[in-house]
């Protein structure tokens, strides 16, 4: 059975033999892994070069009642961010979102308004002439209201602990470790508020901006179970 598919790549995996196994998540069906068993030979119709991270494609997949992995027959690229791989700090970030996202996203259920904020946001990303250093951040805020995440209380004076466990600004420090600070607490909560095209009103220090990313992933490890990411460390290098 055939099946075309809008998708927007997160991994590609490599394996022996020009084989390989691509991440995407699609529009109609969620989270989806399909197997390439032609990838940089000379007769494969497929390249690497069309399935980067955050690439958005059109695919054609097929799957055998034999067969519990999609098999990717075809792929078309729809929207290739050139401008993204074109710059250091942009790239930085699609490589972290694109982590991000294959860590978090493990339902393979239809979320089409989940999947049109993500193709926005990498839209915008590529054709964005504005400093994009919060971009990571807004980004993962925006994500957290989508996947019902954010903070059920309100940061202020009486409330300037942010709590990464329970998700609430709170009075005072709480028993455990997983919290944030009075600052870090007030610009995630500024930072909340903040829809995608806006990313760049907020003015952030270097050493602020990398405390409020430890906090961020903390909280999304914390209320998604996700493992430890490790691209973080380039935006880290980068911004």
């Amino acid at each position: 059975m055939f099946r075309s598919i809008e998708a927007i790549v997160l991994q590609l995996i490599s394996h022996k033999d020009h084989s390989a196994i691509a991440k995407f998540f699609t529009r109609d069906s969620g989270l989806t892994a399909c197997w390439i068993s032609s990838l940089h030979g000379k007769s494969s119709g497929i390249r690497s070069s069309s399935l980067q991270p955050l690439t958005i494609v059109n695919t054609v997949i097929t799957q055998r009642e034999t067969r519990q992995l999609l098999t990717l027959k075809e792929v078309q690229v729809s929207f290739f961010p050139s401008n993204i791989y074109n710059t250091i700090e942009k790239s930085a970030i699609a490589i972290f979102i694109a982590e991000l996202l294959s860590h978090i996203i493990k339902e393979s259920e239809t979320d089409e308004a989940l999947f049109d904020f993500l193709k926005e946001s990498i839209l915008l990303l590529d054709s964005t002439t504005e400093k994009c250093a919060n971009f990571h951040l807004v980004f993962m805020l925006n994500l957290a209201n989508h996947l019902g995440l954010l903070p059920k209380s309100s940061f202020s004076a009486q409330t300037p602990y942010l709590d990464l466990e329970e998700g609430i600004y709170q009075a005072h420090t709480p028993m455990h470790k997983a919290f944030l600070y009075p600052g870090e607490s007030e610009y995630i909560s500024k930072l909340s508020a903040v829809d995608m095209t806006s990313f760049a009103t907020i003015a952030i220090s270097p050493a602020l901006r990398k405390n409020i990313l430890h906090g961020l992933l903390k909280y999304f490890e914390i209320h998604t179970g996700m493992s430890p990411l490790k691209s973080h460390l380039v935006l880290e290098e980068v911004f």
